[in-house]
């Protein structure tokens, strides 16, 4: 054993652990962001068995064996939402509101797959940890209870209420903007009330109508051998033994985490790689400098509207610089000379090419962190979720210039473009993030590798979770203390109320009876 984990680079004291890793939403970005650290446990020498639409290794790289159950490809994550719809209750509402129909609906997708129930019904493997993706998904951490293992849940966004409650995790609404926000910390009194409603909604809202959907999902789709003795799914997401959180200092709050949630963003991070010819000539004899554009995985250039497609390329034609447009489609606009498209682009290493000037995104928060890495600054498009909170947060960093999709103009655009380009501070700020993201003992895919041995070494780690996870809310929030604390004050107040009347009335009465004696004997003498 001990030739085995020296071989495969594991610790002494660490033997090959059986892991499921239970990944089933189509949500390829996220799957991107979490497959560095799902191959670095396969090469470390752990028995990995992934639920997922989606494989690990590519580029025709040698990976060790591991399980993978293919889940069907429906692309039906969230029915028929479409993001680029103004109108669209997605883009109407609150996100804090969407989530609480929209999440569930997410999750029964992901589910209601005949891979997915075949595998939670008839598995009998053996595991020592199940890591699972929370994307809406509280659902998921039944499956600790299936296999009687610990849960890691991987956070693809920044902590938040809906999560952190569950764990005892601070989520202050005076000075932690929600991670959807259109606004960042430090906060005006509207934004901070503003705040607070999302916080009510992502907690006490959330318990009375989000969760009923999540357990009815449960109930429905993981009926394993023994469900009936399971805990409630409340307890089930307390006992969450280590949360991977996909968020970074430079891109959110300095803020308190309890100990079993970790910051891992940037986990996919690596130096530049080699180009294919035709984009290393490319980047190579760009006399001008070379722009980057991608709006990510989701929201798909090529659908966008053709009078903002127009006004875009229009803009762009009045660059010196070469664009690489990531275009989905292969019906292909009128391309300015300056502009290339394809359905695809190494985008890590063109972002990592000395001639990349200017990312022009759509503020994902992978996108961002690629940018930050490589040192390149970003004119962000965001269009939905925490896009917009993420574009802000970059904007007030100094790296970074956003303007909305829905207010996208060609004023607009050209006009922060020009900025962007010309004005040598924003390449200057993002250069200085990047040294800091850099500056770190060990990497950030290491230490998250190292938590989730740690947490199956120590028997799903329970000293990691803080003792508010054993309080009742009204306990969490002292409101028991307080209560008793004005209870007590009321009667000490009514009894020194009491106190003093009685003083008074023996003063002021025991005056009124003297004067009222003396004036009798008055009476009499006379």
């Amino acid at each position: 054993m001990l030739a085995v984990c020296c071989c495969c680079g594991l610790p002494n004291n660490t033997r090959p652990y059986n892991i499921l890793v239970f990944l089933p939403t189509e949500t390829k970005s996220h799957f991107i962001g979490f497959k560095p650290l799902l191959e670095t446990l396969v090469t470390r020498g752990h028995n990995v068995t992934l639920v997922s639409p989606f494989a690990l290794g590519s580029g025709g790289a040698l990976l060790p064996k591991y399980t993978h159950v293919k889940v069907e490809i429906t692309e039906n994550v969230a029915g028929t939402v479409n993001f680029l719809d103004r109108n669209s209750l997605i883009n109407r509402l609150p996100l804090y509101m969407v989530q609480l129909w929209l999440g569930p609906i997410i999750t029964k997708n992901a589910v209601d797959k005949k891979s997915v129930r075949d595998f939670v019904l008839g598995d009998q493997s053996s595991f020592d940890v199940v890591i699972v993706e929370n994307f809406f998904h509280e659902c998921f951490v039944t499956l600790g209870h299936k296999y009687g293992v610990p849960v890691v849940q991987l956070l693809p966004f920044a902590s938040n209420p809906r999560v952190s409650q569950w764990h005892g995790n601070p989520y202050g609404p005076a000075y932690m903007a929600d991670f959807v926000a259109g606004y960042v910390a430090p906060m005006t009194f509207t934004q901070r009330a503003q705040n607070a409603v999302a916080t009510f909604f992502n907690t006490w809202v959330n318990r009375l109508l989000y969760m009923p959907q999540q357990r009815a999902i449960m109930d429905e789709h993981f009926v394993y051998a023994g469900h009936e003795g399971r805990p409630d799914l409340e307890t089930m997401l307390r006992n969450v033994s280590l949360t991977l959180v996909n968020s970074n200092l430079l891109i959110g709050p300095a803020a308190p985490y309890v100990p079993s949630y970790i910051q891992v963003a940037g986990m996919h991070m690596k130096p530049a790689g080699p180009l294919p010819m035709d984009l290393k000539t490319i980047l190579d004899s760009a006399e001008h400098g070379v722009i980057y554009f991608s709006l990510g995985s989701v929201v798909q250039s090529s659908k966008m509207p053709r009078e903002i497609v127009s006004f875009l390329l229009s803009e762009l034609a009045k660059l010196k610089q070469t664009v690489l447009w990531k275009w989905e489609d292969d019906q292909l606009p009128d391309l300015p000379k300056n502009v290339m498209v394809k359905k695809w682009f190494p985008q890590n290493d063109i972002l990592g090419h000395p001639n990349c000037q200017l990312f022009i995104t759509h503020g994902g928060i992978h996108s961002l962190i690629e940018a930050i890495y490589h040192g390149v600054p970003m004119l962000s498009i965001p269009v939905f979720g925490d896009q917009i909170h993420n574009s802000i947060e970059a904007e007030s960093r100094g790296f970074a210039l956003y303007v909305s999709y829905f207010e996208l103009t060609a004023e607009i655009f050209g006009s922060k473009l020009q900025q962007i380009l010309r004005d040598p501070k924003y390449g200057e700020a993002v250069a200085k993030a990047s040294s800091i993201m850099r500056d770190n003992p060990t990497s950030v895919l290491d230490q998250a590798v190292f938590w989730i041995e740690f947490v199956v070494r120590h028997g799903g780690a329970p000293h990691l979770r803080t003792a508010a996870n054993q309080l009742y809310w009204f306990q969490y929030y002292m409101l028991d203390v307080i209560a008793v604390a004005i209870a007590a004050l009321a009667v000490i107040l009514y009894l020194s109320f009491k106190c003093l009347a009685y003083i008074l009335k023996k003063i002021f009465g025991g005056s009124k009876r003297s004067a009222s004696k003396v004036s009798k004997l008055k009476k009499k003498r006379q």
